[in-house]
């Protein structure tokens, strides 16, 4: 049996444990659809891995129950079941993008404090757990110099003060001095974001930090306006970046109907059947560059309807890839032997 699947059944048996009643070896076998005998070589690996598991002795002729330690529920800094704790630790990845702000040494704090009350042994057989049935959160962690802004950044929300910010712009290639007053700083799709507003432009606008060059805390401070909620504002956007809200609809392919009709896009979407197996999808979005990628992702299993300039502009694109796409391929450009024998003499003149 592959050990994905053996760590799988194991912590759903953890699970089954921490029932405040128990569970016995047979029920136990039949609730993770295999023999006794895999259930009691599973039991041996969570004892010998240091889990708080005990047999609780039955009457005769009763088949005994197996459970979590009593003490050990009582030692916990919070009301918390082993499950519950185990789950917590399985998905600590999830917060790793909180390693990058102020919230970071308390986190990590946390963590240590609940792992500190099981095992190494019980910890590492977790850790492979995780392996099968954990979660993941990736590009967590800025790029210095980016990630020395935060401080700088985080002082002024906390203080509700302005920031002076040197930004780079890569829709335009240029960098700008902005004024901004800073409302929310956000994590997304590997990224962070603070949402602010911007006297530059009037408006409340989001900035990649990895996009900042330079940021001042200023001296004045500002009052967020008692109407913003940083929640309903990002809600607004198909990703991070938002704009004028405008119908999107697409239509996908029948290949692609039943994945689009499982996952929930946007909040604003809505789905319709076509007598012909394909699938319509309307959204209330922006018309912007995640939108249209997200659409280009699909090739030709996806059609836009509108908006029109949402189409031409697809369409522009997609007949731009067609001709690169069609031209010969030319072989990457190598470097001069004159170049590689001036390498050649740097390197053996050190």
């Amino acid at each position: 049996m592959p050990r994905g699947n053996q760590l799988a059944r194991q912590w759903r048996l953890l699970q089954h444990l921490d029932r405040p009643a128990g569970i016995t070896v047979a029920d136990a076998a039949r609730e993770l659809g295999c023999v006794v005998r895999t259930i009691w070589r599973d039991l041996r690996v969570l004892e010998d891995a240091g889990f708080p598991i005990y047999d609780e002795k039955a009457p005769a002729g009763q088949q005994g129950l197996w459970r979590v330690r009593e003490e050990f529920k009582q030692k916990l800094p919070l009301k918390l079941s082993l499950a519950e704790l185990a789950a917590l630790l399985m998905s600590r990845a999830l917060l790793a993008p909180a390693g990058a702000s102020v919230l970071g040494p308390a986190v990590a704090s946390a963590f240590d404090k609940i792992a500190g009350v099981l095992s190494r042994d019980a910890l590492t057989l977790i850790d492979r757990m995780r392996d099968t049935v954990g979660v993941r959160a990736f590009g967590a962690k800025l790029q210095a110099p980016a990630a020395e802004h935060l401080p700088v950044i985080q002082q002024a929300l906390l203080d509700r003060r302005g920031l002076r910010l040197r930004y780079y712009s890569f829709q335009r290639d240029e960098e700008t001095q902005r004024e901004v007053d800073p409302y929310h700083l956000t994590y997304f799709n590997g990224g962070l974001y603070l949402v602010a507003h911007c006297h530059l432009r009037k408006a409340v606008r989001v900035f990649a930090v990895e996009r900042i060059r330079r940021v001042d805390l200023l001296g004045r401070r500002f009052v967020v306006p008692a109407d913003f909620d940083a929640e309903e504002y990002l809600n607004g956007a198909w990703g991070i970046i938002r704009g004028d809200l405008v119908t999107v609809k697409v239509i996908f392919a029948k290949k692609l109907a039943r994945y689009i009709r499982e996952r929930l896009w946007h909040p604003s979407q809505k789905l319709r059947d076509l007598p012909d197996g394909r699938l319509e999808l309307t959204l209330q979005v922006a018309d912007t560059l995640e939108v249209r990628r997200w659409i280009l992702g699909y090739g030709v299993q996806a059609e836009v309807i509108e908006p029109a300039g949402m189409r031409e502009a697809l369409r522009i694109e997609a007949e731009a890839m067609s001709r690169q796409l069609s031209q010969r391929r030319r072989p990457l450009a190598r470097a001069t032997e004159g170049t590689g024998s001036n390498v050649r003499g740097r390197r053996s003149a050190q």
